[in-house]
């Protein structure tokens, strides 16, 4: 009879344990990385919406540019990006019959701890003012 203590599978007992404990690490790390890319493009997807409803907003309702911010925060909340709209930043001006809002903001994290981990999100959007004539 043989003792189980001397066979070579006696050392690597409990090792997958060890291993699957790091590798898992790992996968999570990725998975919540992915995460954070899909939030980004989805809050950028959000804010370039926001952005150009606001300047379609002000080139048919003759509202003045100091509205953007307003205007674009108003449409994010209730939105996932409503975490960071405090971090909105909104510019607009008419050049002739173009209205063009440029907004910046930090992109939202999966908890707040992780906000304003991936880039600015920095958006535009144009309007053609409409007029009757």
């Amino acid at each position: 009879m043989t003792d189980c203590r001397s066979t070579p599978d006696h050392d690597d007992r409990g090792s997958s344990v060890a291993e699957f404990a790091m590798v898992l690490v790992l996968l999570l790390m990725l998975f919540l990385a992915l995460v954070s890319v899909g939030f980004w493009a989805y809050s950028r997807t959000l804010l370039t919406s926001a952005s150009a409803d606001t300047a379609r907003y002000i080139a048919n309702a003759d509202i003045p540019d100091t509205a953007a911010a307003g205007r674009v925060a108003e449409l994010l909340d209730g939105s996932i990006a409503a975490s960071t709209s405090n971090s909105l930043r909104c510019t607009s001006r008419t050049d002739g019959l173009l209205v063009e809002v440029r907004c910046t903001m930090r992109t939202p994290g999966i908890i707040s701890l992780l906000d304003g981990v991936m880039p600015d999100i920095t958006v535009t959007g144009h309007s053609v003012k409409e007029t009757l004539g």
